[in-house]
């Protein structure tokens, strides 16, 4: 068994748009429509802007988990004067692949690259299912978010 990650082009919408509709589901937010145009067209422009930084995670070359953060612009705060955060999303695992690690293996890799950018937090909104693996991580409850300082 080999793993690697890698980052998530343009030729991944359509993987990316199935690992979403089934974190929703997931997430009990069953599907009462189709939202596969609105995916498309959000996913295509959140990556031209150059606002996602979405990996794929391969087990033997088949894609079986997947992570993000979305630049947010947010007005600027004495915390955080250029007004930029990175948030977490797209967290996802095929569920015959989970307990593997992989969700934090893909959290380590969004980490690393936040700090290369200089960010100084994470934020991100846990499903019951993975506030466990967030906590374990490092990040911590604060109000409606999750946070976690990189600096």
């Amino acid at each position: 068994m080999s793993t690697r990650i890698r980052q998530a082009s343009a030729e991944d919408i359509g993987l990316l748009i199935g690992f979403r509709k089934k974190q929703l589901d997931d997430e009990e937010e069953h599907p009462d429509r189709n939202i596969d145009s609105e995916l498309q067209q959000w996913f295509t422009s959140v990556m031209r802007e150059g606002k996602l930084y979405q990996l794929i995670l391969e087990e033997d070359g088949m894609p079986v988990a997947t992570g993000a953060f979305l630049k947010l612009d947010m007005p600027p705060s004495f915390f955080r004067p250029e007004g930029k955060i990175l948030y977490i999303t797209n967290m996802y695992t095929v569920p015959s692949f989970r307990c593997r690690g992989y969700a934090s293996e893909i959290l380590r890799e969004l980490k690393h690259e936040a700090e290369n950018r200089g960010c100084e937090r994470l934020l991100l909104s846990a499903s019951v299912w993975g506030k466990n693996v967030y906590e374990r991580f490092g990040f911590r409850q604060s109000d409606d978010w999750m946070i976690l300082n990189l600096k």
